[in-house]
């Protein structure tokens, strides 16, 4: 497929290229040589591997055109990364009065409220992954 072939949603390859993808970046060390292991999150299996990140971002868009015209010829809908304006900070969250109470203790000996206390165990559930 060319870079300029349009789908009949009008999208090409340009605009999936251009999308702000989200990575999952580790690192790994095998025999003495470190390297890292990139993955696109929206992208199930797209994934590479490199001594050098550069080098594997650089890999990684390759695969992305790939990934998107065999989506594409398959006539599937090439998922797109979250837009992350739509996200403002506002989350309702039902719980069960059990853990509400745990939460509230939690954050009373924290000092801290409330919703403060649930980033605070969000983001230590979170600290091992590392998304861009």
């Amino acid at each position: 497929m060319k870079k300029t072939q349009k789908t009949k949603n009008n999208k090409d390859l340009d605009y999936y290229l251009n999308l702000p993808w989200t990575y999952t970046i580790e690192t790994e060390t095998h025999e003495g040589s470190s390297y890292y292991i990139i993955r696109v999150n929206e992208l199930p299996g797209i994934c590479t591997d490199a001594e050098r990140l550069d080098k594997g971002m650089q890999e990684i868009k390759g695969l992305i055109a790939c990934a998107v015209e065999i989506y594409q010829e398959k006539g599937e809908p090439v998922p797109e990364p979250v837009n992350r304006e739509l996200y403002k900070g506002k989350i309702l969250y039902r719980t069960d009065s059990e853990r509400h109470y745990l939460i509230a203790r939690t954050a009373q000996m924290m000092h801290k409220s409330i919703s403060k206390t649930l980033d605070i165990l969000i983001d230590k559930g979170l600290e091992n992954r590392k998304v861009i």
